[in-house]
């Protein structure tokens, strides 16, 4: 009798494992993958998975602010992979149990602060926000050429630069969300809804992205701008005359990637995640990406070797700013009335 309860339990263990490893078989169906980021280098890195791992994808380019409202407030599913956004994104991912707990083998090396401790998403890159400045058109404007570039965000309300400025809009972009809640960390909520009000007033206009704001300027439409570093030096890498200031306790990101629940194939989704954190895969990312590594020992690229980053908010802290999303843009919103 003991023998056939044996025989069923030792059937029944190889059934759920069986289901197991059937639930991690990869898919035929392609990984769908929303990027935050630039969608070329996104191509660039899903076509090389795709070559390593014979992996066919669907590419899905949100900003930040988009991906959140689709996952979070529709409730969209059946997205395999957030790659790219910064770590508060990822964070409200994983407070609304969104996400996956997959800690990759390639992310041992990476510092614990870069990393969610539990495993729901780790950090692939770093980036500060910066003010950028069209040197080319500072210099033609007379209103402009003699006064000194802007070093911090009240340089920016100077009346000279009315309508010469873009900001990102923080309700759909991570950028724009970053510089409203990392001047409520250091300065108190009432403090930044007042600025941004005032930067606001002071733009030409609020872009969606804040890589717009940043081709805004390369362009000449603009004289000044706040975006993410890396977005600055992709156009001055282009030969466009841009300089790039990082304002005294600026916010900063932690470029995050995650796997979602309801996705068809986590098998696959759980390899991308490997791809992506690979020593190989972070050098040729960081050389097209303007953002500093956080997997040891890779080369920074060398428009990056002159930047300090003694001005960045050390004390920001992502989960604070994923806790106070919707406060913070509820107050934005407020303020708008």
């Amino acid at each position: 009798m003991w023998k056939k309860g044996l025989l069923v339990l030792i059937v029944g263990i190889g059934v759920c494992l069986g289901f197991q490893v059937l639930g991690e078989k990869k898919s035929n169906q392609p990984l769908k993958v929303i990027v935050i980021f630039h969608e070329d280098v996104g191509k660039f890195l899903l076509e090389t998975f795709k070559e390593k791992a014979d992996q066919p994808y669907d590419i899905i380019r949100m900003s930040s602010g988009e991906a959140s409202y689709n996952l979070l407030t529709l409730g969209k599913t059946g997205i395999d992979v957030v790659l790219g956004g910064p770590a508060d994104l990822h964070e409200q991912l994983k407070n609304k149990s969104k996400s996956l707990r997959y800690s990759s083998a390639s992310a041992g090396s990476i510092p614990s602060k870069y990393k969610d401790a539990k495993g729901y998403w780790t950090g692939m890159y770093m980036g500060a926000l910066a003010i950028g400045v069209n040197q080319t058109v500072w210099q033609q404007d007379p209103q402009l050429a003699a006064l000194p570039l802007p070093q911090q965000y009240e340089d920016l309300l100077r009346p000279e630069l009315k309508g010469k400025i873009e900001i990102p809009d923080p309700e759909t972009s991570g950028t724009g969300y970053t510089l409203l809640a990392s001047v409520a960390q250091q300065r108190g909520d009432r403090a930044a809804i007042d600025l941004m009000q005032a930067l606001k007033k002071q733009s030409a206009s609020m872009t969606f992205a804040g890589n717009t704001s940043a081709q805004h300027l390369a362009e000449g439409g603009l004289a000044a701008a706040v975006s993410f570093l890396s977005d600055q030096l992709r156009f001055k890498n282009s030969g466009y005359n841009i300089s790039s200031f990082i304002p005294p306790q600026a916010g900063w990101e932690i470029g995050a990637i995650s796997i979602l629940k309801g996705g068809n194939n986590p098998a696959a989704a759980k390899q991308l995640v490997d791809f992506m954190l690979s020593k190989e895969t972070q050098t040729d990312y960081m050389n097209t990406a303007f953002s500093f590594p956080l997997v040891p020992n890779i080369l920074v690229n060398p428009l990056l070797a002159p930047v300090k980053l003694e001005n960045l908010l050390a004390a920001y802290r992502f989960d604070l700013a994923a806790q106070q999303h919707e406060k913070l843009l509820n107050q934005w919103r407020e303020a708008l009335e």
